[in-house]
C-alpha cells in the first residue's frame, strides 16, 4: 500500500477541532456546500467507532461514498474507510485518517490503485487541507 500525508498547522486547540469533528461533522454540507453536497448517517447517529456515513461530494466531479468510521478516543484520530462508492472504482483499497495533534492536524491517506490509470489521491489532501484551514479560522474566532 502506498501512503501520502500532509500536516496542517492550526491555531485552534486540537481538542476543539476533534470536538468539532465528533459533534458537528454532519454540518459540513452547510459550511462547505461547494465541496460536500450531502451527509447522512447510515448506521448510528453520531461520529463514533463503527458508525457508517454516506456522503456526496465534489472533487473534480460529483462523487459518492459510503464509509465506515474508526474513532480512537485515546489518540484523538478518526479514520474514514470507504465501503462503497466512486473511490473504489479508482482504488482497490483506500482510507483517510485525521490525527488531531497539538498545533496541527495530520492527514494520512493509504491507498492501492486499481490500475495504472488511477491517480494518486493528491486532490483529497488538497481538499482536506482547505477545509481544515477554513475550519481553523472559524473555530479560533469562536
Amino acid at each position: 500500500m502506498a501512503m501520502i500525508s500532509a500536516q496542517v498547522e492550526i491555531k485552534s486547540p486540537a481538542d476543539a477541532f476533534y470536538g468539532f469533528f465528533k459533534e458537528k461533522l454532519p454540518q459540513l454540507p452547510l459550511l462547505f456546500p461547494q465541496l460536500v453536497k450531502s451527509f447522512k448517517f447510515v448506521e448510528g447517529t453520531e461520529v463514533r467507532d463503527g458508525a457508517v456515513i454516506c456522503c456526496e461530494y465534489f472533487i473534480g466531479s460529483p462523487m459518492t461514498a459510503k464509509m465506515k468510521l474508526e474513532v480512537d478516543e485515546l489518540s484523538k484520530s478518526i479514520k474514514f474507510i470507504p465501503m462503497e462508492g466512486d473511490l473504489l472504482k479508482q482504488y482497490k483499497s483506500i482510507h483517510f485518517k485525521l490525527e488531531f495533534q497539538f498545533g496541527s492536524i495530520k492527514i494520512i491517506i493509504e491507498f492501492e490503485k486499481a490500475g495504472e490509470a488511477s491517480p494518486n489521491p493528491d486532490s483529497y489532501i488538497e481538499a482536506c487541507s482547505m477545509v481544515l484551514k477554513q475550519l481553523d479560522a472559524s473555530i479560533s474566532l469562536a
